[in-house]
């Protein structure tokens, strides 16, 4: 989200900086282990930012970064197109109260409004490599190839959405983060990687649209998966509702959201047991109201997604 000309730090990032970057881009930064924002000197993040706008009229910020604190993030800017690419680690992202889980590999593409607030929560210890991108809505810089996609953008009017990107794409990025590269070089390939993203984005925004009834179909059984993950689901359940086959439905599912059905129901359901024990209920009562039985099964299902044991999570908050 931030926009400044080719600059590059391996550094320690403060809350003063924060401070700096949210009045700077329209962002809330709150931090729930400082009892108020005043610990301008409490150190946040470790790693590389690069910041840059591309000639097209993109604006892009790749982050390779280790969190050393927890914080929570809230946008205040518009954005008629906005991506994130996670390359390492996972992101979990809420948009007008609808979570999205993107994982490593996948891309979250939205548009940003005063209507359509965007938040997200980091957590201490992780390690996150991300790219994102958003085209501002006064920035004359545009190329008309990118203003003939906003306008194809916006007449879809599809939901946001969370896909997979193409593993030839994904190679592009880790080529042109390698080191030896002039600045133009760079510029080069990132602008390039930069309308492949947006191209394999609007053919899945345009895949997404409703009056294509299978993609319909699915994108029903995926949103009740995501808002009631607590509930007991069947493959056989599932696959009668999307009138396809049980087989049909796995491949669908995976081809269409880059991961397997009940994949991405256990981390719909552990994503919910995370608010809960941020809201203070016990690991034991978090597991039983996210679906799970057995309270070591959620435990171990919970250290392999998040990489800390859900108590440490509880007394963190």
């Amino acid at each position: 989200m931030l926009q400044n000309e080719n600059t590059s730090t391996k550094r320690v990032f403060f809350v003063e900086d924060f401070h700096v970057f949210g009045e700077r881009y329209g962002i809330d930064y709150r931090f729930p282990q400082l009892k108020d924002n005043a610990a301008t000197g409490s150190p946040v993040l470790h790693g590389d930012v690069e910041e840059m706008t591309l000639s097209s009229g993109i604006s892009l910020t790749h982050s390779d970064v280790r969190v050393l604190q927890p914080y929570e993030t809230t946008s205040r800017h518009s954005s008629p197109l906005y991506m994130l690419v996670v390359l390492e680690g996972c992101v979990t992202l809420t948009l007008n109260g609808n979570e999205y889980v993107v994982r490593s590999g996948m891309a979250f593409s939205s548009r940003l409004s005063e209507e359509q607030v965007m938040s997200a929560r980091h957590t201490a210890d992780s390690t996150l490599k991300t790219l994102s991108f958003g085209v501002y809505p006064h920035d004359v810089r545009r190329e008309n190839l990118l203003e003939t996609l906003l306008v194809e953008w916006q007449s879809l009017n599809a939901p946001t959405f969370v896909w997979q990107v193409p593993g030839f794409v994904l190679s592009g990025i880790q080529h042109a983060q390698q080191q030896g590269l002039s600045v133009l070089s760079r510029k080069l390939l990132l602008e390039g990687l930069m309308y492949q993203l947006l191209g394999h984005g609007l053919n899945q925004r345009q895949q997404h649209c409703p009056c294509r009834p299978e993609h319909a179909r699915l994108e029903r059984v995926r949103s009740m998966l995501e808002q009631s993950p607590e509930q007991d689901y069947t493959l056989a359940q599932l696959a009668a509702l999307t009138a396809m086959s049980q087989s049909s439905l796995r491949s669908k599912f995976r081809q269409r959201y880059g991961t397997t059905l009940f994949d991405y129901l256990r981390d719909c359901r552990l994503a919910l047991a995370r608010r809960y024990l941020l809201e203070g209920y016990s690991v034991q009562q978090a597991a039983w109201m996210c679906g799970y039985q057995h309270a070591t099964n959620f435990s171990t299902a919970f250290r392999r997604r998040y990489g800390v044991s859900p108590g440490h999570v509880r007394k963190h908050r």
